[in-house]
């Protein structure tokens, strides 16, 4: 079968004009922007779970697989007579080998405006080098008739930019960061695209989208292009949101919006990538809008994501789930109590390497003001690291493992910049965006 062939269009090369600066971020606030909590420790396994609900067997738990993870637990001297060792162990089903990662790149995707139709730019660093940020020529741009919003999506072999609010389109990009094609996925239809990933073990594409509460799925063959359905709730209001891949699972959160755009209960769906089977996970925390965040580089048996509640006071949280067991933890929990710095709600994060958490977060006491903080769960503190966050960017935060930095967006008076902070050695650089904030997004190539 003929893999997705796209027809190579001329790169022209625009120069971005930017305005960068290095300096040296300092010192961390006093302890009236800085707080201490409970320590924890990324990756423990000995937590308990904090949701009183477990997945239940019609939603794909099979009580087999649970005896057959315990019985291996059982001492062989215990065993029955007839049942012999395997002299090797076997590789969990699971587990899947991390790819070695040969070089890293980052994306942003910005908008002239939502009500601003077909406005939608892309840019690239090679290698992570902002002085090198160019354009991506797209003709007609990205968006819709109507307007434009956007998020970015990874693939090994390429990227694509998401059309959300007001398109229904996906546009591919190669690895050699020029465009190959658009893809509608509902012609004419209004779905509010949320994000995309590729399946390697059906060689597929899966696209989340907040009208619908069914996966849409895009087989990787041009010559007889084929998108079908894959349902992860009966609920219609099981509204997927963003995604993220652990092993062999797909992890989407589901925010469950009802008419009022409320969220009435968190979970979480796990879909099987090799058989397409559905399990869910309830939260104790509703309303998983934030990214998903799996860094195996610190912890391989959990992901870890934020909810917003329903943006009022104390009712969003930091949440482990084990990608196994499927226990829920809350990390941390919004504040009710007055000039807290968890009194606002969680947005967003990204984990680096080190294990600390960077945080987006907007704050109620000071009018919404959106902050980065920094969570240290060995050391039990969160301290504000920086403030003028732009907040709701589709993906306002990543982290790059080959270079240490965290990425986000910033606001100064009227001009909105992309900011890189490095974690190792504590410098940070800035770039004047022309155009309104989308998402951004670190992607890697592999060996």
């Amino acid at each position: 079968m003929k893999k997705i062939v796209f027809p190579v269009l001329i790169l022209i090369s625009l120069i971005f004009l930017v305005s960068c600066e290095d300096s040296t971020l300092p010192d961390l606030p006093e302890m009236d922007e800085s707080m201490d909590v409970d320590s924890f420790e990324i990756g423990d396994e000995d937590e308990t779970s904090d949701s009183e609900s477990e997945p239940d067997e019609e939603n794909g738990v099979n009580d087999a697989d649970n005896q057959e993870t315990h019985d291996s637990e059982i001492p062989d001297s215990e065993k029955p007579d007839n049942e012999t060792p395997d002299e090797t162990p076997e590789t969990p089903d699971e587990e899947v080998p991390e790819p070695e990662i040969t070089a890293s790149h980052l994306i942003v995707a910005t908008v002239g405006g939502y009500d601003v139709p077909m406005s939608g730019h892309v840019y690239y660093a090679k290698d992570e080098k902002l002085d090198t940020f160019k354009e991506i020529p797209v003709d007609g741009g990205m968006g819709s008739s109507d307007g434009a919003d956007l998020n970015v999506a990874a693939f090994p072999e390429g990227f694509a930019v998401v059309g959300r609010h007001d398109s229904s389109s996906l546009y591919f990009f190669g690895d050699d960061f020029e465009f190959e094609q658009e893809i509608k996925i509902k012609a004419d239809t209004y779905i509010n695209m949320q994000d995309a990933i590729y399946n390697p073990f059906k060689d597929e594409f899966i696209v989340s989208a907040w009208s619908l509460n069914k996966l849409q799925i895009i087989k990787n063959d041009m010559e007889n292009l084929q998108i079908s359905e894959l349902e992860i709730s009966e609920s219609k209001s099981a509204t997927p949101a963003k995604m993220k891949v652990a092993g062999k699972k797909l992890f989407i959160a589901l925010q469950n919006l009802n008419e009022y755009n409320t969220s009435e209960k968190g979970e979480i769906a796990v879909v099987n990538l090799e058989n397409y089977s559905v399990e869910r996970i309830e939260l104790p925390a509703t309303n998983p809008n934030g990214k998903i965040e799996y860094n195996a580089n610190v912890d391989k048996n959990h992901i870890y994501l934020t909810t917003t509640g329903n943006w009022k006071q104390g009712d969003g949280a930091l949440l482990q789930v084990n990608t196994d067991t499927y226990e829920v933890k809350k990390v941390l929990s919004e504040s009710e109590e007055e000039n807290n710095i968890l009194d606002g709600d969680f947005v967003d994060l990204s984990i680096a390497d080190s294990g600390d958490f960077y945080i987006i977060f907007s704050n109620n006491i000071l009018k919404n003001e959106n902050t980065l903080l920094l969570y240290k769960p060995k050391e039990g503190k969160i301290s504000k690291i920086d403030s003028n966050i732009n907040a709701f960017a589709a993906n306002p935060i990543d982290f790059s493992s080959v270079t240490g930095k965290i990425y986000y967006f910033v606001d100064e008076k009227s001009d909105t910049y992309l900011k890189s902070f490095d974690t190792k050695t504590k410098t940070e650089e800035k770039i004047l965006l022309q155009y309104g904030p989308a998402a951004l997004r670190v992607k890697y190539d592999y060996k």
